[in-house]
């Protein structure tokens, strides 16, 4: 039909697929296995050495500068922002850029006398854990009041943390001996910064790649990247020798974790987000949020053509999605599978575009044949998916939505375990939508009706686990999305 076509395109409409990550794979495995290489023969590792001040300020310098650009554009989303996480970014990228540039003025035989080593190292781990902790900060939701006040101060915090930098490269530079060389080497301070950094640097890097999984965008993926550069430097900088190989090596990591968050800001930019709007978008946690970031324009336009054509569907594909993500956590789905079932959800009823009129939008009951053409929707939708871009949950979603566990649903018949899970955790979360929204011809139903013909359906028409877990999330997604309230209006042009 040439609407249908029209909204498709040539080829149909197209899922996001997560960028390859191909090209970074070397890039963490070469630094790690060089790492490994030279702890198992040391007298590479000492070969290696070179005894360059010059070349160790210039390299920090470079990881400094590019930290305190980022720095800038964070504090920037941070003050735009009232969310604490993109706060506690902005600190992480503070941190390291203030503390690491002071690592390298401090650089023995450089500016400061070579006699003072213990400025430089101490300055360099500081700033490794300052990093690492503000970044797992941000990856976790805090308790309301800290957030508030968090939120409430926060340029008061981002300006007291650059005065306490400056203080702190002002005291280094100027009295490098007030650090005494007992605490860089003593084993607590090591061992301590070398734990804190692993395990909070892994913290940040398994969220942040959670939410990279579950919404495909590019500064989620950047960032883990980052982290577990900043993790492998650690551990190169806690085994190696000042200007031996491994000393080269951990700064090598911090510039290719700050040329990764470069790569996803520009990314990020190139898709049309502002460079502080890139930070905003990773001060989401919740998966709903994080997938619902992540459509891309074909969905989010076939979605409002859906709406437009159809006025029952406003808001419909939304709170479905939303529904059937909760469910699907509740079950322990991954990332990624949550992912396509969200936007198999979102689109569950594209194929109905391709209805008539006369058929979907007639006010009283359907005929036989009218029935027929409506539950094609189904086997519609899915072929209108790009078969080279849509996955095959995406499709069994939007195909099989209808079916019944009990083997009567459409378009296909299909009983139990041979109906796809994400399909079936879409078919109770359409029907509880679908009788809690208003209709021109009745009433929203209340949220007990509406959740005892789930359960009453149970076995039946919908999976018995799809229903208990669903009874385990339904009052939250009932506190965010329940649109009970909402009128139903005509949404298309009325001759």
């Amino acid at each position: 039909m040439p609407h249908e076509a029209a909204v498709m395109g040539q080829d149909g409409p197209t899922m996001r697929r997560l960028p390859v990550p191909m090209p970074w794979i070397p890039l963490l495995a070469v630094p790690a296995i060089a790492f490994a290489v030279l702890q198992v023969a040391p007298t590479l590792d000492v070969r290696a050495r070179l005894h360059s001040p010059e070349g160790h300020f210039y390299i920090v310098s470079a990881v400094a500068l590019v930290s305190v650009l980022l720095a800038l554009v964070a504090s920037v989303a941070a003050l735009r922002s009232r969310n604490p996480r993109v706060v506690w970014l902005a600190l992480a990228f503070l941190g390291m850029s203030g503390v690491f540039a002071v690592h390298g003025l401090s650089t023995p035989g450089f500016i400061v006398d070579d006699r003072f080593t213990a400025a430089s190292g101490f300055s360099s781990r500081l700033s490794l854990v300052l990093a690492a902790s503000f970044l797992a900060a941000s990856s976790v939701d805090w308790p309301g009041p800290l957030s508030n006040t968090l939120v409430r101060g926060r340029a008061t915090v981002l300006g007291g943390a650059v005065a306490m930098l400056a203080a702190y490269g002002l005291l280094v530079l100027v009295a490098p001996e007030s650090v005494p060389p007992r605490v860089v080497t003593h084993w607590a301070f090591k061992d301590g910064t070398l734990l804190l950094v692993v395990v909070l640097g892994s913290v940040a890097a398994v969220r942040y790649l959670t939410g990279y999984l579950r919404s495909g965008l590019p500064m989620y993926g950047a960032v883990t990247l980052g982290c577990v550069f900043l993790v492998q430097a650690q551990l190169a900088q806690h085994f190696g020798a000042m200007w031996q190989g491994t000393f080269w090596l951990y700064h090598v990591q911090l510039i290719m974790g700050a040329i990764a968050l470069l790569w996803g800001m520009m990314r990020e930019h190139a898709r049309g987000a502002s460079f502080s709007g890139s930070i905003e978008r990773l001060g989401t946690t919740d998966a709903v949020a994080q997938i619902r970031e992540g459509y891309n324009d074909s969905i989010r336009t076939l979605a409002a053509a859906l709406e437009a054509r159809d006025g029952y569907t406003l808001g419909h594909g939304e709170r479905v999605a939303a529904l059937s993500v909760m469910i699907g956590e509740q079950m322990r789905l991954s990332p990624v599978r949550l992912r396509a079932l969200a936007q198999g959800a979102l689109l569950h009823d594209v194929g109905k575009i391709g209805i008539p009129d006369s058929v979907l939008h007639k006010p009283g009951a359907l005929d036989e044949h009218e029935f027929a053409v409506i539950k094609e929707h189904p086997a519609r939708g899915a072929s209108m998916l790009d078969p080279s871009r849509g996955s095959d949950i995406e499709r069994a979603v939007i195909r099989h939505h209808h079916e019944r566990f009990d083997g009567t649903g459409y378009p296909d018949g299909l009983a139990g375990e041979a109906i796809a899970l994400e399909a079936r955790i879409a078919a109770v979360a359409d029907v509880y939508d679908a009788v809690r929204s208003a209709r021109s011809y009745r009433d929203a139903w209340t949220a007990d009706e509406a959740k005892d013909l789930i359960s009453r359906g149970a076995g039946t028409h919908f999976d018995p686990r799809c229903a208990v877990a669903f009874a385990c999330v339904v009052d939250r997604w009932e506190a965010e999305y329940a649109a009970d309230g909402v009128v139903y209006q005509e949404r298309r042009a009325v001759a």
